[in-house]
């Protein structure tokens, strides 16, 4: 099985994620998985499955996530799909189910042709030394509310749980792959 995982990241730290998540797959030597930029996955039809990782900036998924979408909704209706989120709130259990809730159903409405196997969203991170004056204020505006510390640099991603979702992910992939085995050699039978 040819797995893509891409992603839209704004500072690196959904790309991290990304990472990581390839990682965890990879371990199913059966899989073929690559790790592309969403602004660089320009031809997805080689591959059997697709996890797609977004930021969440400004209270939204990152724009080119949903031209990606709209791009290749015909071939990724025929492929297993997963979504991942990354956003600063998703640093708990509630704070992950209010994230996936807001944010996802912004694909499904607009994509209702793909059928995700599996979604999540997962904790953030942000270094205030890497934003301009303006997004800093902002962005201490917006932790203020969520109680995080608006100085230096924060960091809310739970990588034991990431793994954990990347592990359940690659037996729901696993699980597909063979599925889709036994549906080809019941064709030729």
């Amino acid at each position: 099985m040819k797995i893509l995982v891409t992603y839209s990241s704004g500072y690196g730290t959904t790309r991290e994620v990304a990472e990581e998540i390839k990682t965890i797959l990879s371990e199913e030597k059966t899989f073929e998985v690559y790790l592309i930029s969403i602004d660089d996955a320009k031809d997805i039809r080689q591959y059997d499955s697709v996890v797609l990782g977004s930021s969440v900036r400004a209270e939204h998924p990152m724009a080119n996530v949903v031209d990606f979408l709209a791009l290749h909704r015909h071939e990724l209706q025929e492929k297993a799909v997963a979504f991942f989120l990354v956003c600063l709130s998703a640093n708990c259990e509630l704070g992950r189910e209010e994230v996936k809730n807001k944010f996802l159903p912004v694909f499904q409405q607009r994509f209702p042709q793909i059928k995700p196997v599996a979604a999540e969203a997962f904790g953030g991170k942000i270094d205030f030394n890497r934003l301009n004056p303006v997004m800093q204020n902002l962005m201490r505006r917006v932790l203020e509310k969520s109680g995080l510390p608006g100085e230096g640099s924060v960091d809310t991603r739970d990588w034991s749980y990431i793994r954990q979702w990347a592990a359940a992910l690659r037996e729901i992939l696993l699980q597909k792959s063979a599925e889709k085995a036994a549906s080809q050699t019941a064709g030729k039978s």
